[in-house]
């Protein structure tokens, strides 16, 4: 008897060897968080399209504000001609605004006066994300049941 089987440090049932992920259940864990991706990512980019949106409308409404002012002291909306000019070039007086924002995906905004969807006001309009006049997407300082 060896001198280690004495002292009973030899064991005699050793631990089986620990066994790792195989290539499929790497593979299947993969996929899974491949798709938890996917779906967080198309939640986020719905989310974002929402906030340009909102944030379009928001942008309308301001602009709308400030051509009631120009309203309060001149007594009337400038004309279609004079559109958005009206605000950072007024006939006296300061401006309103420095200068009319862009919308959220970089197009102008268009001052429609008579307004279309406002009767006695002018419309503000972007025209959305498809960046064409006159479509279903277009935002502006209207209610969106309009």
């Amino acid at each position: 008897m060896k001198i280690e089987e004495k002292l009973g440090l030899v064991q005699k049932n050793p631990l089986p060897a620990l066994r790792g992920f195989s290539l499929i259940e790497m593979m299947i864990v993969l996929t899974l968080i491949g798709l938890i991706m996917a779906g967080i990512g198309v939640y986020v980019m719905s989310q974002l399209a929402k906030g340009e949106v909102s944030a379009a409308r928001s942008q309308a409404y301001e602009i709308s504000k400030q051509l009631d002012m120009y309203r309060l002291e001149f007594g009337h909306y400038p004309s279609a001609s004079e559109g958005f000019d009206a605000l950072v070039n007024p006939p006296r007086g300061e401006p309103y605004m420095d200068k009319v924002p862009m919308d959220p995906w970089g197009h102008e905004f268009m001052y429609i006066y008579p307004g279309e969807k406002n009767r006695k006001k002018p419309d503000i309009r972007s025209k959305g994300p498809d960046g064409v006049e006159n479509t279903e997407d277009d935002v502006g300082n209207w209610t969106a049941d309009s």
